[in-house]
This record gives structure tokens, sequence and C-alpha cells, in this order.
């Protein structure tokens, strides 16, 4: 089900959430180009290509953040309906976003991957016009699990990758993967100046701090009374 709908003019932004751990998918499309694609169809693949239908657009390509399962659990079942491409950074590899051929346009607008590693060696944030699906590196008012639940995680990796998309426009917006947002009310999407100035992962002055309030989360967020 579309939970938010954050279009502009012929910019196409869709927020969904049909299944798994609280989990988002997005629609970026563009309406001059008559394009569309899909971040992350982890559940609910049919849903997701009758939507994506409901706004007229052609489904180009699919995106995915990361390859972990709640997130790319759909994917094959979207290929088989639309034929869209996929694309994502290989695990096996670890090759750079640069050495690999992802599209840089959706429609006419421009469309940018960013290598974000951290939660997942393969993780990627994917940037169109001024939206960030920032998959499992940001959510609001958190930060991407790492340690050894997560395989191949890195919270080094995480704290720069954190820091590289913080260089970003404060009002870009961020389009998390999950609805983990644990304060009052409902947030389920933010702006990157919102998150430097209340995220508490962001608000840490260096690594050794924001690797201490990793392993401190649990009582920092009882402290605080955080979902």
């Amino acid at each position: 089900m579309i939970i938010n709908d954050l279009s502009c003019g012929d910019i196409v932004v869709q927020q969904l959430h049909l299944g798994g751990d609280r989990n988002f998918s997005y629609i970026f499309g563009d309406r001059t180009g008559g394009e569309a694609a899909i971040v992350d169809p982890g559940f609910g693949p049919d849903e997701l290509a009758a939507a994506v239908s409901g706004t007229g657009l052609e489904l180009a390509h699919i995106l995915i953040t990361h390859g972990h399962a709640d997130h790319t659990g759909g994917v094959a079942r979207l290929v088989e309906l639309t034929g869209a491409r996929v694309y994502a950074l290989p695990v096996a590899t670890g090759a750079p976003a640069r050495s690999v051929a992802f599209p840089d346009r959706l429609g006419a607008r421009s469309l940018v991957a960013l290598e974000t590693p951290g939660h997942a060696s393969d993780h990627l944030c994917w940037l169109y016009e001024g939206f960030l699906a920032t998959g499992d590196l940001l959510f609001c008012g958190k930060v991407g699990g790492t340690g050894p639940f997560f395989p191949g995680s890195s919270a080094a990796a995480e704290w720069a990758s954190l820091h590289r998309i913080l260089e970003l426009p404060g009002d870009t917006v961020v389009l998390p993967g999950h609805d983990y947002y644990g304060g009052e009310g409902e947030m389920p999407h933010s702006t990157l100046a919102h998150e430097r100035a209340h995220n508490p992962f962001l608000l840490c002055p260096d690594l050794e701090a924001f690797e201490q309030l990793k392993a401190d989360w649990a009582a920092y967020k009882r402290e605080h009374g955080i979902r």
C-alpha cells in the first residue's frame, strides 16, 4: 500500500509498505520521460507492479540498496512481471560502484548511485532529484545495525558512509529502508538537516563515540524513551 505520496510536478516519489519488518519500498518516476524505478522490492512484487502501472509510467529499473533478503525478496517475480533491469552492487567481488554500469538517468532526470558500505558491504544509496533512498544505512533517528549479526558489516565503514551522505544538501529527503523511528508520533521520512540536528548517532563527535553508542544502544533507548 502507498502510505506517502511525495510526488511533485513531473517527479514521482511514492513510499510503500508491503510487509516484512516495517520495510519500505519506493517508486521513483519521471512523468516527462515516462519511466519509473522501484527501490528495494522486498515484498509484494505484484502490488508494486500494479502501483507503477497506476502511475502510467513504464518500470525501467529495479534499484537495490543491499542484498539482504528483506530488500530483494520480490526481485525475481518483479522481473518476471515487467522485464525491468536490476541494479545492485555485486557482493562477491566487492567492486566499487564506479566500476559497475549503473543508470545515471531516470527518464529525463538525474539518478545517482552512492556507494555506502557499513550495514552491508554491498550497500548503496540512491539519489533521485533531492530524494535519498538510504536503505539500512540511515533511518529516522537511528542507523543501520553492524556487528556479528550482520556478516560483512563494519561500524567504521558505516560512520564514513554516513558522513559522505551528510555532504549532500540539508533539504535532501531521507527515505529509509524501514519505519524504525522510535520517538513521539510518526516519522516515515526525514531530511538530512533534521537527522544532523537530532539523530544521536550523527551527534557523535567521532568514531569511538559512535561505536560506544552502538554498544550502549539498548540502555540509551530505555533512558530516552525510544522505542
